[in-house]
């Protein structure tokens, strides 16, 4: 307020705008700083926001790019007889089920044990004292009836309470006496958990009688069936190891077939998100990388090599042959997958069921990833992401298994011990892993990768998103908060000069105003003192 006070009060001049003004032009590198580190900023959230697009496209593609993803089976059970309509069987499949038809002939479901008692009156009806014993399987549970439960309904409480594999209910049958019956099930079926009770009274005498007994109503028993003309015994009516990757649920005794087959729809639905999260994508790397030639407007992240690349990447491999496929299909416009002008996607639905109803297998590897053998003493076991996908061609020499790919008749001895090998480091087949169960000398036979486009879509993303793996995307995050911090700094430099600079204004601009104020004061001194001789001598005159 001191300050304030002084401006301009010797001067006249508005000290306070003169200042304002020098600081705010002062200030303008502040303000271009500013606007660099809000463009980065920008950049920042720009290349954030790219990346969670691309974690949630990812999550699309790793529904398809494994055959055993891509691949959706499902199970139908037809009776054998178009008359008979009782349900023999339901199946329930994932996604390791293969196609295949088998016949199934059900000779009796599993079965749990029932037990029922004699009748009572009531459900309080007492009981005498004593044990029951409940053997389950192996498994023994003893009761002791006694005061605190010796009534039908106590000892159905203390049956459930017990912890044994049954379940005690009561039946009414209607009976004109007695009508009232303890029914025990087992939980479990299947003859290794059968059911059985005795009871017996803790009072020994002539005429002693047994709490409760019961009889056997329901044995408990194995299901039995034929599948493929191969017996089988199951304790479960649930069978879930015997057709890979399908659930087998029993239902009743008959025959019939179970057929196995692609699920067309669930595979097309699939296909159908992968080209939605792909347009998706590429509309907003469009956008990004937009330049309005009428207003010379750009997208936040034009001109950015990274972000070109990526949709450069992406459209070559919705436009690339595809390696190492079987069948007539190579490329995703064969099968009814078109790219439009904008680098987007149509799915042509004709197309497409046409090529799932001729080729299933080829339109999988135009997706996913599949390896195969020609030679069944080579068994193919997976790849890396250095290995080229294409036929390379295996043989032996001198104990050492070798890989050639193909169209070369150069072969590399492969890596590894015992029956695992690998393709060798710098070569095409670099990361081929194979088992080879014969190391004598010879072909044997080739082995085919094919590398689908979801599969290469997996590979280009997770390079982009995985910061482990250090991709051009995370450098880009990081150099963009490097440079953010770097503006940061520099901001912080420039407001302390600032404030320097305008302080310094305010010195001096207070010294001119003391310095002017003196000089008013001299000047007023001299005034005064050249009035005071004015009138001296002007009293002199007038004598």
């Amino acid at each position: 307020m001191a300050e304030n006070a002084i401006f301009g009060i010797n001067s006249n001049l508005d000290t306070s705008g003169i200042i304002d003004n020098l600081v705010t032009l002062q200030r303008q590198p502040i303000t271009i700083v500013e606007a660099k580190r809000a463009l980065e900023e920008a950049k920042l959230l720009s290349f954030q926001d790219l990346k969670d697009r691309l974690q949630n496209f990812k999550s699309i593609v790793n529904t398809l790019n494994t055959e055993s993803r891509f691949l959706t089976t499902e199970g139908v059970f037809s009776n054998k007889s178009a008359t008979d309509t009782n349900k023999v069987a339901t199946l329930t499949t994932s996604s390791s089920a293969t196609s295949g038809t088998f016949s199934l002939v059900v000779n009796n479901l599993a079965r749990e044990t029932k037990l029922l008692s004699t009748g009572f009156a009531d459900t309080s009806s007492t009981l005498n004292n004593g044990t029951v014993s409940i053997t389950v399987g192996t498994s023994v549970t003893e009761i002791t009836i006694n005061e605190s439960n010796n009534t039908l309904d106590g000892l159905r409480l203390a049956i459930n309470n017990s912890g044994a594999n049954v379940q005690a209910n009561f039946l009414n049958d209607g009976s004109a006496s007695n009508p009232v019956k303890l029914v025990i099930s087992g939980t479990e079926t299947g003859s290794d958990n059968a059911v059985s009770i005795t009871a017996s009274n803790t009072l020994f005498g002539f005429g002693q009688e047994t709490p409760i007994t019961f009889s056997e109503t329901q044995a408990a028993q194995n299901a039995s069936f034929v599948l493929d003309g191969v017996s089988v015994t199951k304790a479960d009516n649930t069978v879930t190891d015997v057709i890979t990757g399908t659930t087998l649920q029993l239902e009743s005794a008959g025959s019939g077939i179970i057929t196995l087959s692609p699920d067309e729809d669930a595979i097309k639905e699939k296909i159908q998100n992968y080209v939605d999260g792909f347009n998706e994508l590429m509309v907003h790397l469009n956008s990004e990388l937009a330049l309005t030639e009428s207003t010379g407007e750009t997208g936040i992240l034009f001109a950015n090599f990274t972000v070109q690349n990526l949709q450069q990447t992406l459209r070559e491999t919705i436009t690339d042959q595809v390696q190492g496929v079987t069948g007539d299909f190579s490329y995703l416009s064969q099968i009814g997958i078109k790219t439009q002008s904008d680098g987007t996607l149509t799915i042509d639905d004709g197309d497409l069921s046409t090529a799932i109803a001729t080729n299933i297998e080829n339109v999988t590897q135009l997706f996913s990833s599949t390896g195969r053998t020609t030679n069944s003493t080579v068994t193919f076991v997976g790849f890396t992401d250095n290995t080229v996908p294409g036929t390379y061609s295996v043989k032996v020499t001198n104990g050492v298994p070798q890989l050639a790919a193909s169209g070369t008749t150069t072969f590399t001895d492969a890596v590894g011990n015992g029956n695992f090998y690998a393709g060798a480091t710098g070569t095409d087949a670099e990361g081929l892993n194979f088992r080879i169960g014969n190391l004598s000398d010879g072909n044997y036979g080739e082995i085919i990768l094919s590398v689908g486009v979801a599969q290469i879509t997996n590979r280009v993303l997770a390079r982009l998103t995985d910061a482990s793996l250090e991709g051009p995307l995370e450098a880009e995050i990081d150099s963009a908060n490097e440079t953010i911090d770097e503006f940061d700094e520099t901001i912080l430099e420039l407001e302390e000069r600032l404030v320097l600079f305008e302080s310094n204004l305010r010195d001096r601009f207070t010294n001119l105003e003391v310095v002017l104020g003196r000089l008013n004061s001299q000047r007023e001194a001299f005034d005064n003192s050249i009035a005071g001789i004015q009138a001296l001598f002007s009293g002199k005159n007038g004598n």
